[in-house]
């Protein structure tokens, strides 16, 4: 669009001219100058759109890829790259536009899927928040193969199991080449998952179902070559089994069995522990190896072989004497019991030693005047029986009624001595 001149120079032109004035030497009016001056700032600022537009198609391209993710770049629908370079991982990168070139970022964090209704009776109206007891008295009846699912065992019963399935992407080529979207994805690893627990549980006896020992990784193995085999791109990286129970009709009788069990394990458990207990309190230490010996006596005697039984009975003799089974050493009763009996075989020598001695010292006076020691020994027998923890009661001649009365000095004192002895007696088993 040219400039317009002004109408001055029109004028001053047309007067010093000869020739006619034609229509586009015709000076504009101000509307039609003003209608001019829009048209071209309108112009100019569609030509600075239509420029940044460009620039932004342009820019368009550019991505960044998280560190959760991976992405493939296709151009006009063919990957781009070489076949190790297809795969981008964390960073940005620059793409042409679309339709020229499309990226697909695929989610690789590990994925999880619950299989809670495919091996799982069909939970009736109004069953959430029941007992095991209250759902198998509401359904009591047989399996519905239209609602409910359900397990066959290697010995052919029937049970029942919840699992959870954790996966991943893999291989994002064969997985956007193959599957293409995450729900595809979910409905294939069911599939796959579903078909390599049968196969698992069909090698699988109900009672091992039942106590959660499973070849997981049987399972896990079929399931994954259908994957393979559909070349999806993804990777089983773990089954869990989350919940198993027996059929509805006879979960009763397995929680009883279960009961059962439970309960002898415990009892099991409890019976070593009162062994052991038991074991510690009679010999200590030593028990374990003085069971053994007794053992081996035993055997010996049952198997009529003297000279067995012999040499077994003076290998406890020799630990009782010790005290000591190899490098472990006898306490408890056992040694309680044989200090006692060390303590009163050594309380009688000393006894009988000094009664030798008072005979063999009264002796010769007794051959000199046997009346007057005979009557000392009378004396002193009478003030041993009279003295000490005894109660003397003076009678008249005649007839006799006793209304007694015991002494509670007496009973005292007789606790105390009771209880020194005792306190004797525990202070000679420490030394």
């Amino acid at each position: 669009m040219s400039r317009i001149p002004p109408v001055q120079a029109i004028s001053g032109t047309a007067a010093a001219s000869d020739a006619p004035a034609t229509r586009d030497d015709l000076p504009l009016d101000p509307a039609q100058q003003s209608l001019a001056e829009a048209l071209r700032v309108s112009f100019g600022i569609l030509k600075v759109a239509m420029l940044g537009l460009l620039v932004a198609y342009g820019f368009s391209g550019t991505f960044s890829v998280g560190s959760n993710e991976v992405a493939l770049r296709l151009r006009f629908g063919e990957y781009v790259g070489a076949p190790d370079e297809r795969v981008l991982e964390r960073g940005t990168y620059l793409a042409a536009p679309f339709p020229i070139e499309q990226v697909i970022k695929v989610d690789t964090r590990p994925m999880t899927l619950s299989l809670d209704r495919e091996f799982w009776y069909e939970s009736g109206v109004g069953d959430q928040g029941k007992t095991r007891e209250q759902i198998r008295n509401s359904r009591g009846g047989p399996l519905n193969p239209l609602l409910d699912g359900s397990l066959i065992t290697g010995d052919m019963n029937i049970a029942h199991a919840r699992w959870t399935v954790t996966y991943r992407v893999t291989d994002p080529v064969a997985y956007v080449t193959n599957v293409g979207d995450r729900p595809l994805g979910e409905k294939l690893v069911r599939c796959a998952m579903q078909q390599g627990i049968v196969h698992a549980i069909a090698q699988l006896a109900a009672d091992d179902l039942l106590k959660g020992v499973v070849n997981r990784e049987a399972a896990t193995a079929v399931a994954q070559r259908r994957l393979a085999d559909m070349a999806t791109g993804i990777t089983i990286e773990q089954l869990a089994l989350d919940q198993v129970s027996a059929p509805v009709r006879v979960i009763g009788s397995f929680d009883a069995v279960t009961t059962a069990e439970t309960d002898r394990a415990q009892r099991v458990v409890a019976a070593w522990q009162d062994r052991a207990r038991i074991l510690g309190e009679t010999a200590g230490e030593g028990s374990d190896g003085l069971l053994q010996l007794l053992d081996r006596y035993e055997r010996a005697a049952e198997a009529d072989t003297p000279e067995s039984a012999a040499a077994a009975e003076r290998a406890i003799d020799e630990a009782l004497e010790a005290l000591r089974v190899g490098d472990a050493s006898i306490g408890g009763d056992v040694a309680q019991a044989i200090n006692g009996a060390r303590t009163y075989r050594t309380q009688v020598v000393e006894r009988v030693k000094g009664d030798r001695e008072t005979f063999e010292r009264l002796l010769p006076q007794f051959e000199q005047n046997p009346r007057i020691i005979l009557s000392r020994l009378w004396e002193d027998a009478r003030e041993r029986i009279l003295t000490g923890d005894v109660e003397t009661f003076y009678t008249a001649p005649g007839r006799l009624e006793l209304q007694l009365n015991r002494d509670p000095q007496i009973q005292q004192e007789r606790q105390k001595q009771q209880i020194r002895s005792l306190k004797d007696a525990q202070s000679e088993f420490r030394r």
